[in-house]
């Protein structure tokens, strides 16, 4: 299926983190629709730190709780970090409080998805994410 998207997500890396299989083959599917090509997964934040410290990636979809290192500490030590700290980032999470909405801010999140979501809603997150793509100096 040809995205119909105004970014094309072909020639983006994109690394999905989760714990629960059935929600990375769920994001997965969603970006293969999209077109995206270069998809990686962890299952836990340590992991995907590895990941993303060795491979280049445009953007990290990660859960927040999660076992080993949560979401919220994974985007930490990315922005943490000289080399990888440009790496976009959205959260997806059950988190919904206003309290976690703002920590996830605050910690320099790019974009926010509270679970329960739909394909529409990931894909144009996603996008609306690469749009307005910053960069911190």
């Amino acid at each position: 299926m040809e995205s119909n998207l105004a970014i094309n997500l072909a020639d983006k890396a994109i690394l999905i983190v989760d714990d629960m299989a059935s929600i990375r083959q769920f994001l997965r599917s969603i970006l293969r629709e999209n077109g995206c090509n270069k998809i990686l997964e962890a299952s836990n934040g340590l992991e995907a730190l590895s990941i993303v410290r060795k491979n280049y990636v445009d953007m990290v979809v990660s859960d927040w709780n999660m076992p080993k290192m949560d979401g919220l500490e994974l985007l930490q030590n990315i922005r943490d970090d000289e080399k990888i700290k440009q790496t976009l980032f959205l959260m997806v999470t059950s988190e919904s409080e206003k309290d976690s909405v703002v920590t996830a801010i605050k910690s320099t999140v790019d974009g926010y998805i509270v679970k329960p979501f739909t394909p529409i809603t990931v894909s144009k997150k996603i996008v609306d994410t690469f749009k307005k793509q910053r960069r911190f100096k």
